[in-house]
């Protein structure tokens, strides 16, 4: 039984005034989560370490005047260490390592009044764009259970979606914020690169990675970057944000903007008519709050772009296992890690620090060209992915590969396989998925999924949408304005048909 009626329907914001206010207690609202989560955590698998300790602790010396203030809270089980709770990086290899300290981050989530009590899923390092480990297996979309989350922010997406939470801590770095939240129906924001004052995600796949949160609301996604940015040091006032505020933003009369719709994918891989309708039922939103919308076209090379992207992400892979190697104190060889991990940092190995150089140039041809375009169009409209939701398995390897893999490692060929045939035969595989997210990323523009339409089937379909590097503020002003117009916080899936 609920302590708070219609729980579900707060955002996180909301929930924090009232136990400013008194009127609910953060014990009330942790027991509230902790009930819907024995309701679908054992259906969907999305929280696989709960932090009872922490939440304790943190509802003692909770301040009643932080922005979040009792608010439940989950984090994604990636790079985010949290003193005495497990931090597994979705490996086996680490599934009983336990940090001893807490990062600037977490110490940053604590002091917000943000009540963490477990770790979600994610797909081993963060690779894959679904969540189906060796560790920990799959986590399933609560509107289909026959399919999977998407990653590798799954277990967060899941938990937002089924309002175990209103919003919980997720990282991004090619999507793995906004392909989750596409398929689960909720709201997926990206910040710009380096706007998070308090964690230093330079190393991560080359900048590529940034973390933010997975949410219902709009507002709370841009209090939450007001928090990370540093913004609420300045007298912060929810119900009358100063105007340098991203909550401002996020409410503030914008003109008329112009907006660039692309539906095809720059790989030109296929893309899927429900994810097309969903952005252009996104294109007669904006039109129908007076901006203007046309179609355009990319003014890049995107399959060069994608190489580009793997090739890194080969590289940063190997240092990954490395650096999980040495953190264990064993040999890389004796790491029990997943066949596509392994083969992934032998591919990594071989690629030369002049070849990362030459991808992170072309990283940087692209935003340039990207930043011409926004010369002409305030933001740019794509679907967030381009296929249906799909199974577990649909990016596993076949006999073959799996035979081919082995081989390349066992032989240490693997270090010396990596091409161009061999990077398109990828992008084929397994990037057909997410051919528009990973832009924004190797760009750092700021970039968003906001879920306006759901087919005859009950699917979520994100829009996505990308602005200059630095336009946040943009995206949220659009993203508040479409919340207003078509609202989302009521679509929950039916925890009776999973």
């Amino acid at each position: 039984m609920s302590t708070l009626p219609d729980y579900e329907l707060y955002d996180a914001l909301a929930l924090a005034e009232l136990v400013k206010k008194g009127e609910v207690s953060p014990q009330e609202l942790l027991a509230d989560a902790k009930n819907r989560l024995s309701i679908i955590n054992p259906k969907l698998n999305a929280v696989i370490y709960q932090s009872d300790a922490l939440a304790e602790t943190l509802i003692k010396n909770l301040d009643k005047t932080s922005l979040f203030c009792g608010v439940p809270f989950l984090v994604k089980d990636l790079l985010l260490p949290f003193k005495g709770v497990p931090m597994s990086n979705g490996s086996m290899a680490m599934k009983n390592y336990i940090p001893t300290q807490n990062s600037i981050m977490a110490s940053k989530l604590n002091s917000a009044g943000l009540i963490t009590f477990g770790k979600t899923t994610t797909s081993e390092l963060g690779t894959s764009s679904l969540v189906n480990t060796a560790a920990f297996g799959a986590t399933l979309n609560p509107w289909d259970v026959t399919k999977n989350s998407g990653g590798s922010s799954g277990g967060s997406s899941v938990a937002v979606a089924t309002r175990v939470v209103p919003m919980a801590y997720s990282s991004d770095g090619g999507g793995s914020i906004r392909l989750p939240a596409s398929y689960c129906g909720i709201f997926g924001f990206k910040p710009s690169k380096g706007l998070n004052k308090f964690e230093d995600m330079s190393t991560a796949w080359a900048g590529a990675v940034v973390s933010h949160v997975s949410s219902v609301s709009v507002r709370d996604s841009a209090a939450y970057l007001d928090l990370v940015s540093g913004n609420t040091e300045k007298n912060y006032c929810v119900s009358n944000p100063t105007s340098e505020t991203y909550l401002f933003s996020a409410t503030q009369a914008e003109n008329k903007l112009k907006i660039g719709l692309i539906t095809e994918a720059p790989t030109q891989t296929y893309v899927y008519d429900e994810c097309i309708r969903g952005a252009e039922v996104a294109a007669k939103c904006c039109e129908a709050l007076g901006h203007e919308v046309e179609y355009t076209k990319w003014n890049f090379d995107g399959r060069e772009l994608m190489r580009a992207f793997l090739t890194v992400v080969f590289s940063c892979t190997n240092r990954d296992v490395s650096n999980m190697a040495a953190l264990l104190k064993m040999e890389v060889k004796n790491l029990d890690i997943e066949l596509n991990t392994r083969f992934m940092s032998m591919v990594g190995y071989g690629v030369s620090q002049e070849e990362v150089k030459k991808s992170l140039d072309i990283w940087k041809q692209a935003s340039h060209r990207l930043s011409d375009l926004h010369q002409k169009y305030d933001v740019i409209l794509t679907p967030t992915v381009a296929t249906m939701p799909l199974s577990n398995n649909d990016l596993d390897p076949n006999i073959f590969e799996k035979l081919l893999m082995r081989f390349f490692i066992s032989t240490g060929l693997g270090k010396r396989i990596i091409n161009k045939r061999f990077l398109d035969a990828l992008i084929d595989k397994s990037l057909f998925q997410t051919p528009f997210t990973p832009i924004a990323n190797m760009t750092g523009q700021p970039a968003m999924t906001v879920p306006l339409y759901w087919d005859k089937s009950g699917l979520p379909h994100g829009a996505h949408f990308m602005a200059n590097v630095g336009n946040d503020g943009i995206l949220l002003f659009l993203a508040k304005q479409l919340e207003s117009q078509s609202p989302w916080r009521e679509k929950v899936p039916d925890s009776s048909s999973f």
